[in-house]
């Protein structure tokens, strides 16, 4: 419980000839945590299977089509019936149907995007009428489209043309409250057209996606209507067509990803093998208590072809952790996933997790009333995201614990009573605050120690007794001589401040022997980790405090009656909502914090590699 599987180093090798066969049963056996081989002058790294290369362009395409038909990675039934032979012709025709799909959909978008455009300059248009064949170049007419600021603008133009020709057609109208004209005129007098415009304050536009219709913009503006209606019908159906692809084969394309990607890393195992042009060798990890069994598996399928050599794992070596807890506590390993796995020789400290996470949780949150509405919504979660089973079975039994405090600070959604009846408690949080910041520095005291302990336990295991003594046993005798400091000056016993300032002055040179200048610079640390701890108090406090608040204000408003009661009632909701909001991730962070800081830093390192068998799923 509080060590990692014993786990056994092996080395299994034999001929080309074995290799396939025993790949399939390792993958089959899911037991070997392969330790990926490097390339040097004695060995190359292994080329894939010939299967590789097939194998990966099929699920490329099957994840294409996955992607394309926006299917979604769920708990599937279905069952492949003929494996690959009923995988490759299966996605080859739906790719081709598909692809056929997307690229109508893709052109259908393309003429949808043209039409509007085409529309869009119709309208502008609608009021002009005057053939679209005009908006062409000719040699010897020259035309100008485009906005006049406003009437005077106009009303310039009017004046000022016919001082320059004689020879022109003006049209104008009214377009989203602006002054829209179009003019022609001969191509000699375009410039000094172009200048009269210009000091009338027009603004060109120009029209390209009309120059190939034909008759007026009103004509064409009801076809182009009438086509876009059409076109998007042909869009809607096109895609109908493919959220039916989707459905007809959904369990068949996640199956068949499941399927390739267990192929696939079959067939490209040997990357991670040494090899020479006539043998292979793999190098892992398996879990000692398996190692009989597999081996006579795997000498059973090759026939005995291969040689697998192994031993118990040595202090030196950077052995994969699988993580060992009984059932109750398993849900908990979340939080080392989390942080880091512990090396192979350290505690884990996944069990003392689930000793304290849900204790520290409650003593914040600690009412019935928060507590009973978190363990139902966390009940319903768990059932709606059955992935994240372990978190919320965290939360639920931290949810549950919650409700036991609040039992004890007889705490109903921060009322002491309910209909005048005052509930029963060992301990008022608001009345007897001291108290209860008494009782969170002891359990900071005994959570920051029971660190030291394992701490101990660590070094004594990886470097011997002295190192843990000078290491470890060294804070808890610092803290023995402070304590005796401080209960002699206070006058609580009987004894010499001398023997507190001996202790003390034996700690640290102990700590300077053992964690040499380091552990000098960390001495007030030990202080502060247990203080640290008030903040059980302190966070529980500033919750109970909002919510006698919350429920003071309401009951002004419910005093009030008629209209008041409404708003009082949603003060009430949405003030305890709130509330119970930041009481979830106040106490969740900061139970978080007390282990990741205040007690990981007394005994734990961490940093070694997660167990990942070859054949595993996630």
């Amino acid at each position: 419980m509080l060590r990692p599987y014993e786990m056994s180093s092996v080395i299994i090798t034999g001929q080309n000839s074995v290799q396939e066969s025993t790949i399939k049963e390792l993958h089959s056996l899911k037991i070997l945590h392969i330790v990926e081989h490097s390339k040097n002058e004695l060995a190359d790294i292994g080329k894939p299977l010939e299967s590789a290369s097939r194998l990966s362009e099929i699920l490329v395409r099957v994840r294409a089509l996955v992607a394309a038909l926006n299917i979604k990675r769920e708990e599937n039934k279905f069952e492949l019936k003929k494996g690959l032979l009923e995988i490759e012709p299966t996605a080859k025709k739906l790719s081709y149907e598909v692809n056929t799909n997307l690229e109508e959909l893709k052109r259908a978008e393309e003429l949808i995007s043209k039409n509007e455009a085409a529309r869009h300059e119709l309208e502008i248009l609608k009021d002009i009428d005057v053939p679209l064949e005009a908006f062409t170049p000719y040699k010897t007419l020259a035309y100008f489209t485009g906005y006049v600021k406003d009437g005077n603008g106009l009303s310039f133009i009017k004046k000022e043309l016919p001082k320059t020709t004689d020879k022109f057609m003006l049209f104008e109208s009214i377009v989203r409250k602006k002054n829209f004209v179009v003019l022609f005129v001969y191509a000699k007098f375009k410039e000094q057209s172009g200048s009269i415009l210009q000091k009338a304050g027009f603004v060109p536009i120009t029209f390209t996606n009309i120059v190939n219709l034909r008759g007026n913009a009103s004509y064409n503006l009801e076809k182009t209507v009438e086509e876009a209606r059409k076109l998007r019908q042909k869009k809607q159906g096109i895609k109908k067509q493919l959220e039916k692809l989707g459905n007809d084969y959904k369990g068949f394309l996640v199956a068949a990803d499941e399927f390739l990607s267990e192929q696939l890393e079959k067939a490209e195992a040997p990357l991670k093998f040494a090899a020479t042009q006539s043998s292979f060798l793999i190098k892992g990890w398996v879990p000692s208590g398996e190692l009989s069994a597999s081996i006579e598996r795997l000498n059973k399928i090759s026939k005995n072809k291969i040689f697998v050599h192994f031993e118990p794992a040595k202090k030196e070596d950077k052995v994969p952790v699988k993580l060992k807890n009984p059932k109750y506590a398993k849900a908990f390993e979340f939080f080392i996933d989390l942080y880091s796995m512990p090396i192979y020789k350290e505690i884990d400290p996944t069990f003392f997790i689930f000793l304290t996470f849900p204790i520290f949780f409650g003593i914040m949150l600690g009412d019935i009333g928060y507590g009973l509405v978190s363990l139902i919504a966390f009940w319903i979660f768990k059932r709606k995201m059955p992935k994240a089973k372990s978190f919320f079975n965290i939360l639920i039994l931290a949810s549950f614990v919650s409700i036991l405090f609040g039992f004890l600070y007889g705490e109903f959604f921060g009322e002491e009573k309910i209909l005048e009846l005052e509930l029963p408690h060992l301990l008022s949080r608001v009345r007897e605050m001291f108290t209860l910041l008494y009782i969170t520095i002891a359990i900071g005291i005994i959570h920051v120690n029971t660190g030291l302990i394992l701490g101990f336990i660590n070094e004594f295991r990886s470097h011997g007794l002295v190192h843990a003594v000078y290491a470890k046993a060294s804070w808890i005798i610092l803290e023995i001589g402070i304590a005796l400091l401080v209960l002699s000056h206070l006058g609580k016993i009987s004894v010499s401040p001398l023997i507190g300032a001996i202790f003390l002055g034996m700690s640290i040179l102990m700590l300077l022997k053992g964690e040499g200048i380091k552990g000098l610079i960390e001495l007030p640390s030990i202080l502060t980790n247990v203080m640290s701890y008030a903040r059980l108090m302190a966070i529980g406090l500033s919750s109970v405090i909002l919510a006698v608040i919350v429920n003071e204000q309401s009951r002004e408003f419910f005093q009030k009656g008629g209209f008041f009661v409404l708003i009082g009632a949603l003060i009430l909701v949405v003030g305890h909502i709130v509330n119970l909001m930041l009481g979830l991730l106040g106490s969740f962070l900061h139970s978080l914090r007390l282990h990741y800081v205040e007690f990981f830093s007394k005994f734990f390192h961490g940093g070694a590699k997660k167990y990942q068998p070859f054949g595993a799923k996630e």
